[in-house]
């Protein structure tokens, strides 16, 4: 009896574990989209966000928005030998399987240039992130400013 009852623990626990890695595979996703204004409405935006892989290694190969007039993606880094930040224009980004990038100050990050009015008013803008695989994936990004505050346009409308 007692050989039968640990024979039982033991299938209940094989049927759990095999089902526990029958789930669903990683999705590629992004999320926490924020586009932090610029306080020179001449310059140029920056877009952060973190990308979750999926189940095979893609490449990023832009965020666009129709709420601004152009974005570019860049990276930046600082010189081991002098010191000195620099940026440069990257046209894609890997993205490796199960595991994240993220997009963030003083590292890869988004310019946006033109950021518009709407925008602005109503504290967020659709960005469309273009992968190789062929997904677009929508997401609602956060517009604030600088200092982590609604932007201007928006404090006279509420």
């Amino acid at each position: 009896m007692m050989l039968k009852s640990k024979v039982t623990t033991i299938c209940a626990l094989l049927t759990a574990l095999m089902l526990a890695s029958c789930g669903q595979p990683p999705q590629l996703r992004v999320d926490n989209a924020k586009i932090v204004l610029n306080p020179v409405d001449s310059g140029p935006s920056a877009l952060y966000f973190t990308v979750h892989g999926g189940a095979s290694e893609v490449k990023l190969f832009s965020a666009t928005s129709d709420s601004v007039i152009r974005s570019e993606m860049h990276e930046s880094g600082q010189d081991p030998k002098t010191g000195m930040m620099s940026m440069e224009p990257v046209t894609k980004v890997k993205i490796p399987a199960k595991s994240k990038v993220e997009f963030k100050q003083g590292g890869k990050h988004v310019m946006m240039w033109g950021v518009n009015l709407k925008a602005r008013r109503t504290g967020e803008a659709e960005i469309q992130f273009l992968f190789s695989n062929g997904d677009r994936i929508l997401v609602d990004a956060v517009v604030e400013e600088m200092d982590g505050t609604v932007p201007d346009e928006r404090k006279a409308v509420i």
